[in-house]
């Protein structure tokens, strides 16, 4: 059974977190950073840095690359530990709990803030398996390089928190967002269930449930520009009196961006064919489109 990252995380010395920082900034200059780069910018023994390098290669952290010389690259798992280390020294989480959701593009768990309230830690994957569909899809990644991994990562992890952080401001149903780091997003725990995992809705709640779907739309695009871009059932929460909010925002296209009509089409089509197919309410595509650009 894999270990979870909270266990990790109290597993490590200043001196492991401190060397992950060295290398993570190295890797802006190198593929594997040498080991000599990270001894010359520790102000520990080589002795000790060494310990500390095993150990963190042990625990998945990094990995170690040897040839005609030695280097070291981070780990996702590193990175999340990095982001980790600093939301707990802002005082943004003081535990970390279970994975509640993983997805080709993340990892979710819930949280604990220092008042002791819940709250949910998202960790952007974006990269190896859907870099090359991103640089498709989304401008914003056409500037980065091919490679880097992380980069793609932490730009849509604060992506997602000013995004949400707009559409809150503007009386979204999203959840709010509390700090991101990183790649990693620190949102508000929503107390509900996916759309698609809902049972025993009346056709006047479901028609509710819609109706707060596409004043979100709404909102999105009139007030803050902004098209999701990726909505279905799967990313719409409900809660126990019947509010929808939807999340998953970090692939959203500013609505002026070359494709997003089609995106936006596409969005409203997969929430209408939803409610048509399982509470058969019959809704205007037409209609709906009118109702989010406002005119």
């Amino acid at each position: 059974m894999p270990r979870r990252l909270w266990d990790i995380y109290l597993k490590l010395e200043p001196l492991d977190v401190k060397v992950l920082r060295v290398i993570e900034k190295g890797l802006s200059k190198y593929e594997f950073v040498p080991l000599e780069y990270i001894e010359r910018r520790i102000r520990a023994s080589p002795t000790r840095v060494n310990r500390s390098l095993d150990k963190l290669n042990e625990l998945k952290l990094i990995r170690r690359y040897v040839g005609h010389t030695t280097g070291y690259t981070l780990t996702y798992m590193g990175l999340d530990i990095l982001a980790l280390s600093a939301l707990v020294a802002r005082e943004v989480i003081s535990r970390l709990g279970d994975t509640i959701g993983v997805g080709k593009e993340g990892r979710i768990y819930l949280a604990e803030s220092p008042a002791g309230d819940l709250v949910v830690v998202k960790f952007h994957r974006e990269g190896r398996r859907s870099f090359q569909h991103i640089r498709k899809l989304r401008s914003y990644a056409m500037q980065v390089p091919r490679k880097s991994w992380f980069r793609v990562a932490k730009l849509v992890g604060e992506r997602e928190f000013k995004v949400l952080a707009a559409l809150k401001d503007e009386g979204a149903k999203v959840p709010n967002p509390i700090a991101w780091n990183r790649h990693a997003v620190v949102q508000e725990f929503i107390p509900g269930v996916e759309l698609y995992r809902v049972r025993d809705l009346s056709v006047d709640e479901a028609e509710k449930i819609l109706n707060d779907i596409i004043d979100t739309l709404a909102i999105a695009y009139q007030r803050v520009g902004v098209v999701h871009g990726d909505l279905s059932e799967y990313n719409v929460l409900v809660t126990e009196d019947i509010e929808a909010y939807i999340i998953d925002w970090p692939q959203f296209v500013y609505k002026d961006e070359p494709g997003a009509d089609e995106l936006l089409l596409r969005d409203v089509r997969y929430i209408a064919n939803f409610f048509k197919r399982k509470y058969r309410i019959q809704v205007d595509i037409g209609e709906i489109l009118k109702r989010v650009r406002g005119g």
